[in-house]
């Protein structure tokens, strides 16, 4: 008897089960369409982990993050959605979307900020402040620009940097850069750099191939960097790993080599968090010395517009005191 009744209650429970997360998409769907795209993310999150293979929920989903200014989620949606339905004019129609996002205008912004550096041996502390901002001429061109403010070993320099970055084609970026340092003490008097990154595998397991050099004349020599690198797109985008090797070529002494490897996680389109580590030849005073350095840092929304970017590092140097650096500064977005 025991055993009729339990299989009646199961036969009676399982519409009703699937009718209560038919509900789900229905109120996603409802929800979607009245605005509500936040609350419709999260009950199409809870269909999907149950109805993997629901594609018209996934294009829900994508049109629902692309709403909220999430393009790589939205992607992501829209291409599992054609994985499993190849003609599905809706999911072409939102990747469509996405790419005229991208290829929009980025926003410009300034960061104001500053950093102080505590160090060893009883050596007088390191202060910086500095203020930099990058606008937008055209879809495909931006201009920008830094200055900064150094206090070291007693003495004060000022650098001014100009840069312009350009995309000729989707999966090309350049970029360049002149600066120096008037009466320069320890900053360079004169330096130039350029540099362009390729990617060369598309979606959300883009890998990108880097290149960067600068010459800087410094008060005691010039030096040439060279700086070759790979960053790998994994976890549908959300987190990348980036790995550099750095090259120096003094007017004086001999090649020095080095490399630094990070990563980075962007749980969504406001937050980032990195985490790295270097051991490479260092330039910042014209003087080549090599160091190993761990840092982590992080991009905190505070308003829709103003972000905070906490940082720190510690640095171990072959030559000179050993150093702590605490970087804090304020991004505005426009």
């Amino acid at each position: 008897m025991r055993i009729v009744l339990a299989g009646m209650l199961l036969v009676l429970a399982t519409p009703l089960a699937a009718q209560e997360a038919q509900s789900d998409y229905e109120a996603a769907v409802a929800a979607r369409l009245a605005g509500d795209n936040a609350d419709a993310v999260r009950l199409l999150d809870r269909w999907i982990a149950a109805h993997p293979q629901d594609s018209d929920a996934l294009v829900q989903r994508g049109y629902a993050h692309l709403a909220l200014g999430n393009p790589r989620a939205a992607e992501r949606d829209f291409r599992a959605a054609l994985a499993l339905a190849p003609d599905y004019a809706d999911a072409r129609n939102g990747l469509a979307l996405v790419a005229e996002r991208r290829e929009a205008p980025r926003g410009g912004f300034l960061i104001a900020g500053g950093a102080w550096s505590d160090l060893d041996s009883g050596a007088r502390d390191w202060g910086e402040a500095n203020l930099s901002g990058e606008a937008p001429v055209s879809r495909a061109l931006s201009v920008g620009g830094r200055a900064s403010w150094y206090r070291r070993f007693g003495l004060e320099d000022v650098e001014l940097e100009g840069r312009i970055a350009a995309r000729p084609s989707e999966n090309v970026w350049l970029r360049a850069s002149v600066g120096g340092t008037p009466n320069a003490d320890f900053r360079p008097e004169l330096a130039l750099g350029a540099g362009a990154d390729v990617r060369i595998a598309q979606g959300p397991q883009a890998t990108v191939l880097s290149l960067d050099a600068a010459w800087q004349r410094f008060p005691l020599e010039e030096i040439v960097t060279v700086s070759p690198g790979l960053t790998q797109y994994f976890g549908g985008g959300r987190w990348w790993g980036t790995l550099r090797g750095i090259g120096i070529v003094p007017q004086k002494g001999n090649v020095e080599v080095g490399v630094l490897g990070r990563i980075d996680h962007a749980p969504d389109e406001r937050r980032r968090y990195s985490l790295g580590a270097v051991t490479a030849p260092d330039t910042s005073l014209g003087v080549v010395t090599r160091i190993t350095s761990l840092f982590a840092g992080a991009e905190l929304p505070l308003t829709k517009r103003l972000s905070l970017l906490p940082s720190i590092s510690h640095e171990w140097r072959e030559a000179g005191p050993d150093r702590t650096e605490l970087r804090l500064e304020v991004k505005a977005s426009f």
